[in-house]
């Protein structure tokens, strides 16, 4: 088999090309923008609006347009409370607040509008992360316009395809050529769901992220460590969707993929890289984010971590010491996850062993 065959017959499989390569281009023009004015500083906003490019997947535009709106309306009022809470120095419980009330608002609404991935992580690791973030006050509105600016830009992104399939004759026809998984089948039609707010696993799912969060914010307390949010990020993470079967595997690759990645930002770090140079790193690791997350678990996680940190780069310096910490809370977050998810496991084993009347 040639190389070029075993290309074409890998990449039909690979999660999301195209997902990826919309929320690449959405991320690396908002950040090219972002440059232009010398606000590099803003990245992380700019990244987090592009994360509702993420949604969507395999579904018809029409669709999609109401799928990738809604996540980005979600995620950018997360982004906009952190802003708040950061300017106005909030206390610590009101953080702890807010992330309760996303949580419990967004893990059920998920569901109801079906959304891919279901887990609210995005908007947790925007909460927390833009909370702490220092914020002047003079700034709060241009940091809340450039996530909104960013998230726009992801949902006209989104919806490009449309334009692309029209001007490509012949796409449906496409079945083993290398552009393959940009023209993949867009039968996914969910539904807003109401009935799902009657299913007794997606309260289940709801009561495993606020017990989560607040036993991992607890552990990481107690451990010493001074961003206990990473905690909390990491067991939302690991907690198994509703509806879906809880799995250990996840958290292991998590604390592996974390662990890389940490090492590759550490080895980066040194070599005091120009803007361009962090910028394109961005911009390639949130391609194969995208790419591998869903069937190489282990290794998204790998690119996210250093897209995350190259991305704070331009706000804070990264040594050693804080590199070390996202791990000890990576991995008090994942224990934190299994402990919350493992009674639903054993009810549901039960269940499963339980004759039929």
């Amino acid at each position: 088999m040639s190389t070029r065959q075993k290309v074409q017959r890998w990449l039909p499989r690979a999660h999301g090309a195209e997902v990826a390569l919309r929320t690449a281009l959405s991320l690396g023009i908002a950040l090219c923008a972002l440059a232009l004015f010398g606000r590099l500083d803003l990245a992380s906003y700019a990244m987090f609006g592009s994360f509702c490019a993420v949604f969507g997947f395999n579904e018809p535009y029409r669709v999609r347009a109401r799928t990738v709106g809604l996540a980005g309306i979600g995620i950018l009022a997360a982004i906009s409370t952190g802003i708040l809470l950061s300017a106005t120095d909030a206390p610590i419980a009101a953080v702890g607040a807010a992330t309760l009330i996303v949580l419990a608002v967004a893990v059920p609404a998920n569901v109801v509008i079906g959304m891919i991935p279901a887990p609210p992580f995005f908007h947790i690791i925007a909460l927390l992360v833009c909370t702490a973030i220092p914020v002047p006050e003079s700034e709060i509105l241009l940091r809340i316009a450039v996530a909104a600016g960013a998230t726009v830009l992801a949902w006209l992104i989104s919806l490009s395809g449309w334009a692309v399939r029209r001007a490509w004759p012949g796409h449906a026809r496409v079945s083993h050529a290398l552009a393959r998984p940009f023209f993949k089948d867009l039968s996914r039609t969910p539904r807003i769901d109401f009935s799902a707010l009657r299913d007794s696993r997606v309260w289940r799912s709801v009561a495993e992220n606020l017990t989560g969060a607040v036993l991992a914010y607890a552990l990481a307390s107690a451990f010493g460590g001074s961003r206990p949010y990473w905690a909390v990020l990491t067991v939302v993470c690991v907690i198994a969707p509703a509806r879906a079967r809880p799995s250990a595997g996840h958290a292991i690759e998590r604390v592996i993929g974390t662990a890389v990645g940490l090492v590759i930002v550490w080895l980066l770090e040194p070599l005091q890289l120009g803007a361009p140079v962090v910028i394109a790193i961005i911009v390639v690791c949130q391609f194969f984010t995208q790419l591998f997350v869903v069937r190489a678990y282990a290794a998204g996680l790998v690119f996210i971590t250093v897209m995350v940190f190259a991305s704070l780069s331009f706000v804070i310096p990264l040594d050693g010491p804080i590199l070390v910490e996202r791990f000890v809370e990576t991995v008090i977050g994942s224990i934190a996850g299994l402990l919350v998810m493992l009674p639903g496991w054993i009810l549901d084993r039960r269940a499963a062993r339980r004759p039929e009347a």
